[in-house]
Parts: C-alpha cells; structure tokens; sequence
C-alpha cells in the first residue's frame, strides 16, 4: 500500500514535468518501448530513450504547444522490479479540453521501460487540423 502510494506520487509529479515540457527530466530507461497508438498522423512505435525524447520535443508538442495534462484516474500494481500504472487523462490547452487519453506504463527500479498511449484519435485529429 504504501509503495503505490509512493509511485502514485511521483507518477503525478512526472505528468506535471511532461506538461511543464522538461522531458529530460523523466527517467526512461535506454531500452523503452513506447507507442502512441491511433489513426492520426502521432501515431508512432519507438525504440530507445533518446527517440522517445526527440518524439516528445520535436514532433507531439510542436504539433500540440501548451498542452497540459490533467490525471483523471490511476492504477498501479507490482513492486519496484516490474510496477504497471494505467493512467486516464485529459489533455488541455489554456483550460479548454483537446482530448482524452489512457495511458498504460510499466516502470522497473523507478525507469520508464514500456509505455502505450490510446488517445482519443478523432479529438486529437481535429485539434492537429
């Protein structure tokens, strides 16, 4: 109980980074697996920390300024070798509603190792227009 209280937490604080757009400062492991899944022109499958970062910088919020997510609902189960965390968000810009989203993730020791993300893709399309 008190270690999902724990990454409950600091998975807060990192959405609160993401949003703040200081993506060197989340912990992801060298290897991730990250997928952004959907019918829309996001939608990616990436390998390694540094192409996750670059995504992030380069692509989602060039595509997307100022967005800022707020978390709806969180679940975590496991221990700290293999913790799985199924976030639902909402993804806001100047406090107007651009999308919706479920985010799962599986952290090892506190790293980013695997994250999928199932975004509302009509929403997210019309907002990309």
């Amino acid at each position: 109980m008190l270690y999902r209280w724990f990454v409950r937490k600091r998975a807060l604080a990192l959405w609160d980074r993401l949003s703040d757009q200081r993506i060197d400062e989340i912990p992801i492991a060298n290897d991730v697996h990250f997928v952004y899944l959907g019918d829309h022109p996001l939608a990616t499958e990436l390998h390694g920390a540094d192409e996750m970062r670059r995504w992030l910088r380069n692509v989602f919020f060039r595509r997307l300024p100022g967005l800022r997510f707020e978390v709806e609902e969180m679940l975590i189960e496991g221990g700290p070798w293999s913790t799985r965390i199924a976030t639902r968000y909402a993804a806001r810009r100047d406090g107007k509603l651009v999308y919706r989203g479920v985010q799962f993730t599986r952290t090892a020791w506190g790293k980013l190792v695997e994250e999928r993300v199932l975004p509302d893709a009509k929403a997210l399309s019309a907002a990309l227009d």
